[in-house]
């Protein structure tokens, strides 16, 4: 039963080989994170199958969903506070992704747009709040950098009376259309540089083409709205703690 996808693995990690060859052969140094990374991966990607085998065929499964999505947010939000790198940071990061992601799964399932059934919940869920985790670190990391390059600007602002809503709107704008670039860019060249996972798994899988086409649009909305909400309000909560409540911007940031 398990032979076949062994061999397709052990097949498979000869592109695993070719990169850290490269890595070496080139000086790049990344052969050990990435062999720790392809490791963990792996390890995690195991137990999530023999977890989601149990939960797909539980008659009960929400009440397994539940505890998957909260640590979906745990994991997701410690991740992106990382990136972050403030004091804290897992405070905002947490929920704002998990905002983000439960708004766009309520949508997708309220509409009927998914079938309210695990095997469709809980990867989808999967892809909004790891997008919305990336969209959120990026907004966040862009927004830091725009406080600390501006720094002198934004408190001339708030000298002049500016609220620290009004000094940072414009540094959020940036921050938060940086952030969606590439999912932007990827929705664009759809179907012509590159066929998505998910509508490649379901061609694999037997799907028709145009069922699979609907579910990549959808996913793709899913992605792009998840993320937005999850930036949006990182950036609100995030405010919080650049600023005193009297609107001066924190020294140490």
């Amino acid at each position: 039963m398990y032979a076949e996808p062994l061999v397709r693995l052990i097949s498979a990690s000869t592109l695993a080989i070719l990169v850290i060859t490269v890595s070496y052969l080139r000086k790049i140094g990344i052969a050990m994170d990435f062999s720790s990374a392809a490791l963990r991966g792996l390890v995690q990607l195991m137990i999530l199958s023999a977890v989601l085998t149990y939960v797909f065929t539980s008659p009960v499964w929400p009440a397994f969903a539940i505890p998957i999505f909260i640590a979906m947010a745990l994991l997701a939000g410690y991740t992106s506070a990382k990136r972050v790198g403030i004091p804290g940071a897992v405070w905002i990061t947490t929920p704002s992704i998990a905002v983000g992601a439960a708004v766009s799964l309520a949508v997708m399932t309220a509409l009927r747009v998914i079938p309210l059934k695990p095997e469709f919940v809980i990867p989808l869920a999967g892809m909004a709040f790891g997008n919305a985790m990336n969209i959120c670190s990026l907004t966040l990391n862009r927004l830091l950098s725009e406080v600390r390059n501006n720094r002198n600007r934004i408190e001339a602002m708030l000298a002049l009376g500016a609220t620290a809503q009004l000094a940072m709107e414009q540094y959020e704008r940036i921050s938060i259309k940086s952030a969606l670039i590439p999912s932007i860019d990827n929705m664009r060249t759809l179907g012509i540089i590159f066929i998505p996972g998910a509508m490649t798994g379901m061609l694999m899988a037997g799907i028709n083409p145009v069922t699979a086409t609907v579910y990549q649009i959808a996913i793709f909305f899913m992605i792009i709205s998840s993320g937005i909400v999850a930036a949006v309000y990182a950036t609100y909560l995030i405010k919080k703690r650049l600023f005193t409540p009297a609107h001066q911007l924190i020294e140490e940031i």
